[in-house]
């Protein structure tokens, strides 16, 4: 066998392979005797047949059969020999085969990049106190409070005032139409500058309509669009006054404490996690953006571009939960992309650099915990263990890897204490 490399483009990689003429040919005999096992030919009863009329019978058949299953065996003992680490499906061509001759073909496919990470332990972060006040405690106790406001339909007749709460039928321009959107949607009049919904509605009484318009999206304004555009038509079906209960152990209760103090005391603690784990997102952004800043190499094409296909989807599924027209994300479609394509490359680079680190620290999964999240797993989906193993521990195990990762690489940082 005899194998050639070339690289093509940053982490793309060719590799043309020829097998002796003699491996083409056994495998091809072990083909044709397991054709005879099964072969149904007149005058001969079942893998009676003689192999020569086997052979002459099904002789294109086997050829396929023989490349088919020759080639990917050939692949893989060549990756190995030739210590290339494919990351990427590979894409086989220029096939060349005659009985007699030697096999050559060509596998393209992208590399594991060459990383070279240094400087690594002890990286600068900031890190933000973890600390609550009295304050913060009484803004998380009016947040409840704020959840279990009661609006109520103002008895008066008047006219829409600033920070009313007006119930309203809304109706969406789309295409040069209005089309139904949502009934008795409870809308806050505030001033807000993406559009004039505040200046239209405020002064409206019960029953009538207000057109509310937009500023034109980017989209919009490189296709020359100037000027306010329609966006919806609001019918002010009532106003409503909001009304919070009373902060004391009746309220508590309804949240599982049987005083306020208890209450209070809870709120603290869930501030304290919330604030820890905010402090710990952000640490991880600094970190990411110095190990990307410290580590130049090419990332492949393939993973870019997947990671790019799950980041637009990912946006679109946002824009549907977030109840925004098909339409819109089609028009911002470009933009999105664009930003996609940037995040995907710095992300594809990122998990290279992090699986170099846990490389260099021989950073392994705790095959206990791995094996209780598997069974987890199992009683979730009501799946077989078996099956679980065969498609989540792969991603699973990785997904660990890296969080040990960073875990590793934030205790071995150091750290800037911010002050409030």
């Amino acid at each position: 066998m005899k194998v050639s490399l070339k690289k093509l483009k940053d982490c793309r990689v060719k590799m043309v392979v020829e097998v002796d003429p003699e491996t083409v040919e056994n495998r091809l005999r072990e083909v044709l005797n397991d054709f005879q096992k099964n072969a149904r030919l007149p005058g001969f009863r079942e893998g009676k047949a003689p192999i020569e009329m086997v052979e002459k019978r099904y002789a294109k058949e086997a050829e396929e059969e023989t490349l088919k299953s020759l080639i990917p065996e050939i692949y893989h003992q060549s990756v190995q020999n030739e210590k290339v680490h494919p990351v990427s499906l590979p894409k086989i061509s220029d096939i060349q085969f005659a009985r007699g001759k030697k096999l050559s073909f060509s596998a393209e496919f992208d590399e594991s990049p060459q990383v070279a990470v240094k400087n690594y332990k002890g990286i600068k972060l900031r890190r933000e106190p973890a600390d609550i006040s009295p304050e913060d405690v009484e803004m998380g106790l009016s947040s409840l409070l704020e959840s279990r406001a009661e609006f109520i339909p103002l008895t008066e007749s008047r006219a829409v005032q600033q920070g009313d709460f007006v119930v309203t039928d809304i109706e969406i321009w789309e295409n040069g139409n209005y089309v139904p959107g949502r009934q008795g949607a409870l809308l806050h009049v505030q001033p807000n500058p993406e559009d004039d919904f505040y200046e239209k509605v405020t002064g409206a009484l019960p029953e009538q309509v207000r057109e509310v318009t937009r500023e034109p999206n980017e989209a919009e304004k490189k296709e020359g669009v100037t000027g306010r555009k329609p966006h919806t038509r609001v019918t002010i079906k009532g106003i409503q006054e909001k009304k919070l209960p009373g902060l004391d152990d009746e309220f508590a209760k309804s949240f599982g404490k049987e005083t306020v103090d208890e209450l209070r005391e809870a709120v603290r603690k869930d501030l304290a996690s919330h604030k820890h784990s905010q402090s710990i997102e952000k640490m991880k952004a600094e970190l990411f953006a110095k190990l990307l800043s410290t580590a130049s190499f090419p990332v492949p094409e393939s993973f870019v571009e997947k990671q790019k296909e799950h980041l637009i989807e990912q946006a679109r599924r946002q824009y549907l939960r977030a109840g925004v027209p098909e339409g819109r994300f089609n028009e911002n479609k470009e933009a999105i992309e664009k930003e996609a394509s940037v995040k995907a490359a710095e992300q594809v680079k990122l998990y290279f650099i992090l699986q170099k680190v846990s490389e260099l620290e021989g950073i392994e999964v705790d095959e206990i915990e791995l094996d209780q999240r598997l069974n987890k797993l199992v009683a979730e989906s009501r799946r077989t263990l078996e099956e679980v193993r065969r498609v989540f521990e792969e991603d699973m195990r990785e997904s660990m890897r890296e969080t040990k990762t960073i875990d590793f690489l934030i205790a071995n940082a150091q750290f800037e204490e911010i002050k409030k």
